[in-house]
């Protein structure tokens, strides 16, 4: 897994559900009551329609590449200690994108649309990351 030193997030009142459910290795995002939609990042109203009436759903953890970029070197910035890291926006299989890493991969096997599924990194007692690997079986 990844060993981080870089810059972490900071929990609000708005993120804290999504935080509390990866600590839990089970991640959650809101899904709006009125359009059925969900949203990542979250927040107090639905990015589709605006509505305030939601509820956290845990999700299957799973989603594809969307695009990606493989950080080689990163001298002088909270990188240098993780590269190579490749940086991605996963598509969710529930639609959202959110940006993480991916680990455990061939150097010649990430690609646009590439299966991956959810892992949690334990940093601290603050924060587990949701962090993704290629599906075993897609």
């Amino acid at each position: 897994m990844l060993n981080i030193t870089r810059p972490l997030p900071t929990i609000d009142d708005d993120s804290r559900p999504f935080w509390e459910s990866t600590k839990q290795h089970a991640m959650k995002l809101q899904r709006c009551n009125r359009c059925e939609s969900f949203w990542f990042y979250p927040g107090p109203v639905c990015h589709h329609c605006g509505s305030t009436d939601f509820q956290w759903i845990q999700v299957a953890g799973t989603g594809t590449i969307y695009s990606y970029t493989l950080l080689q070197r990163a001298k002088g910035n909270p990188f240098e200690n993780d590269v190579p890291i490749a940086i991605a926006l996963i598509r969710l299989t529930e639609g959202p994108v959110l940006m993480s890493n991916v680990f455990d991969y061939e150097t010649d096997g990430l690609r646009i649309g590439l299966p991956v599924e959810v892992a949690y990194e334990d940093v601290n007692d603050e924060v587990t990351l949701a962090i993704f690997r290629p599906q075993v079986n897609p």
